[in-house]
């Protein structure tokens, strides 16, 4: 429904009514004698024409505007989510899963009528085509989170207002559900599909290692391992590199324990892409040897990544970032700790000490009594690459860094040795960089801004061309625009800077009280330590070409894809490149070639590989000129994440209802669900209005009308000879 409201925005309608009769009766004044005489019928039409003529002109003064008012009546509609993955075609203790779920969706389907759209989600989304009869159960990953992302996406095209995720709960990849749920605004209703009473069994629920390792340096391999209802005995883990055996491991099962840990300490002893598993034999009859094995993929490097440390003198906030860079086990640590006048503990640096640093941290550095060659040679390094992390402190010389202007991301305008104390003053925007993540959570900056003050000099800064400011100060209540955190990425190196001292009280203060007590903390320092320092030492890939598998591990069967970007040599996407890619293992090598999609992307799909270790290079090339090459590892292996859990995971589907506000059912109760779904709010008519405008007083032909009413009163007045 459409109404049409005329208003004027230059003054209220009264006036302008007021001047349109005044002009009137002043027409009618004018022209009650003229000379020469005209007849009555001329004189209207002279006292009408000049009145039309001002009756416009004031109308354009007034600023006519024409509303347009739209009310819209719209129905929410519901999206029926239904789990595809290979979990979903598993047989539990007592029923069959496939049949369950085609049963339900049938059913939902037949109760919810027109009103509801259906979807079948894996990895992916898409719209289920037919009937749900030959609807196919064989997904690789189940990513429940996707699933919800995309229909709230879809609010663009089809409102809706409920969805209901018929699944087993079991979400193996992609974004937390819960995170995705809450965003959507959605009231979330799940079906559970499946036994929540687990069947006698044993599974390998987990394989945790580092992502990156050092040939030669153990790496810490831990296993989780969950079993139900399996009666007293010893069994045996198998850990194995690469399809090697490389441990034997003992496994007590007792019948009242249901969860073990085990730490295996593997040493590996070459670089590449290394495949951890662990698999478990001689547990006795099972429900399933399907879940009894599972893998993590370990990129182990030659050696160990240098970092090093200049203190201008020993201080807490020296020990906690020391802390931090130790307990990565891919970094080795360099420090060079000011002691009286220019020498240092460690002995005196040079420029041999940083040839192959990888990144550079000040704590409290220069000081006054810093030899200039020391700051020279650390610009050097940073001018070839090495990452510069700066923390300031009262003693730190802010003149003596001039040499270091093109790499750090502040220019410091004045500094006096007065100390202050000031607290953060994250925005909630800052907490989505990499640096400031805490949890991931959406109250990430509010736990930044709780944190206990730390200390800071009268020091006035402001960001050099191309930094981000993460954080700036408050001083009490009051926020002040002066950075406290902040950070440059020049392609080449990266610099971060906290311009304050005393950071170690964000632990002691702020973790501290809350551990003492029990409760759990954030440790918000070792968190950003560990951000800040793989962030400086962790290079990304310069190459103007990267080609990448989209995992490096896949399942038996699953569908393998590449993708690629590719710059020129001002880092700019080439569109037009044929890019190749050779992938050697199996029975023989393999050619494809990735399609563009724009922007300087490019992807291709190859179908299923049979299980095995795979090598791959690629090139690229334009106008028959190579832009630059790029390799990597992939495996296939036949332990699939779908079998590692024989139960519904009944917990998250209950907690994604009652966070949205939903229900959670099982399929004895569809009924109730699709009741209670029926009683739902947000799924009444909404009516929404729109409003659009249209600004009169800019169209021409209302002047037109003045310019034309007052030619013709000419025009007659000279036919008639008036004066």
């Amino acid at each position: 429904m459409e109404s049409l409201r005329l208003d004027l925005a230059g003054g209220p309608w009264y006036v302008y009514l007021g001047l349109a009769l005044l002009s009137v009766v002043l027409s009618a004044y004018l022209y009650r004698v003229t000379v020469p005489p005209v007849d009555k019928g001329m004189r209207g039409v002279l006292i009408a024409l000049r009145s039309i003529g001002l009756l416009a002109l004031i109308l354009v003064l007034f600023e006519p505007l024409a509303r347009f008012l739209r009310s819209e009546t719209t129905q929410p509609r519901i999206a029926i989510a239904i789990d595809g993955s290979r979990s979903m075609a598993m047989r539990d203790r007592s029923r069959n899963r496939a049949n369950d779920v085609r049963s339900a969706s049938a059913t939902l389907r037949s109760l919810l009528g027109d009103d509801a759209d259906v979807y079948v989600f894996d990895e992916s989304m898409r719209t289920l085509v037919g009937s749900t009869d030959t609807m196919r159960l064989g997904g690789y990953r189940t990513d429940v989170g996707t699933a919800i992302r995309a229909i709230a996406n879809a609010q663009e095209e089809v409102e809706y207002g409920a969805v209901v995720v018929v699944s087993d709960g079991n979400h193996n990849t992609g974004e937390q559900p819960l995170y995705s749920a809450e965003r959507s605004g959605l009231a979330v209703y799940t079906l559970g599909i499946g036994d929540s009473v687990p069947p006698t069994d044993v599974r390998m629920a987990a394989v945790t290692a580092p992502g990156v390792g050092v040939v030669n340096e153990p790496v810490a391999v831990t296993l989780d391992i969950e079993q139900a209802n399996i009666d007293d005995r010893t069994a045996t883990v198998v850990v194995a590199d690469n399809g090697t055996a490389v441990a034997r491991l003992p496994l007590e099962l007792r019948r009242g324990v249901s969860r073990y840990q085990i730490t295996h300490r593997w040493t590996p002893t070459s670089d590449g892409l290394h495949v951890i598993s662990a698999s478990i034999e001689g547990a006795g009859d099972e429900f399933t040897l399907k879940n009894n094995a599972s893998q993590a993929t370990v990129r182990v490097r030659k050696n160990k990544k240098r970092v090093v440390l200049f203190a201008g003198a020993p201080s807490p906030d020296v020990a906690f970032i020391r802390s931090a860079v130790t307990q990565d086990p891919t970094l080795e640590l360099v420090t060079f700790i000011h002691r009286e006048g220019t020498t240092f503990y460690e002995g005196t640096p040079n420029a041999a000490s940083l040839a192959d640093a990888t990144a550079i941290i000040m704590v409290g550095f220069p000081t006054a009594n810093t030899p200039k060659s020391v700051v020279d040679d650390i610009a050097a390094r940073c001018r070839r690459g090495a990452s510069l992390l700066f923390v300031a402190s009262p003693a730190t010389d802010y003149t003596k860094l001039v040499g270091l202007s093109e790499v750090l991301p502040f220019r410091v305008s004045s500094n006096r040795p007065i100390e202050m104390t000031v607290t953060t003053d994250v925005p909630a925007v800052a907490t989505a960089d990499p640096l400031m993540r805490l949890t991931g959570a959406e109250n990430d900056a509010d736990v930044w801004n709780s944190l206990p003050p730390i200390y800071r000099t009268e020091l006035f800064a402001e960001p050099a061309p191309g930094a981000i400011v993460l954080s700036r100060i408050k001083v009490g209540t009051m926020a002040i625009d002066e950075p406290l955190i902040i950070k440059r990425d020049l392609g080449q190196t990266r610099s971060l800077a906290i311009l304050g001292h005393g950071i170690y009280r964000w632990k002691l203060l702020g973790q501290g009280p809350a551990t003492s007590r029990g409760a759990a903390g954030i440790d918000v320092l070792q968190t950003f330590a560990s951000n800040s320092i793989k962030w400086l030492s962790v290079r990304d890939d310069e190459r103007r070409v990267q080609i990448r598998s989209t995992h490096e591990a896949y399942v038996v069967g699953e569908q393998i894809a590449f993708s690629a970007s590719v710059m020129d040599q001002s880092f700019t996407p080439v569109d037009d490149a044929q890019v190749r890619v050779v992938i050697e293992g199996g029975q023989q090598p393999r050619t494809i070639e990735l399609a563009a999609e724009g922007s300087g992307r490019y992807s291709a799909r190859i179908g299923s590989l049979p299980p095995g270790r795979y090598n791959y290079s690629g090139v690229a090339m334009s106008k028959g000129a190579t832009i630059g090459r790029d390799q990597g590892t992939f495996v296939v292996s036949d332990i699939g994440l779908e079998e590692q859990t024989t139960t519904m995971n009944a917990s998250l589907l209950r907690t994604l209802a009652q966070r949205t506000g939903g229900r959670f059912a099982t399929i004895d109760s569809i009924d109730a669900l699709v009741n209670a779904l029926r009683r739902d709010p947000r799924l009444r008519p909404v009516v929404r209005t729109s409003e659009r405008e249209l600004a009169l007083h800019h169209l021409p032909w209302i002047v037109a009308i003045a310019i034309s009413a007052f030619a013709i009163e000419w025009f007659l007045r000279k036919r008639k000879g008036l004066v």
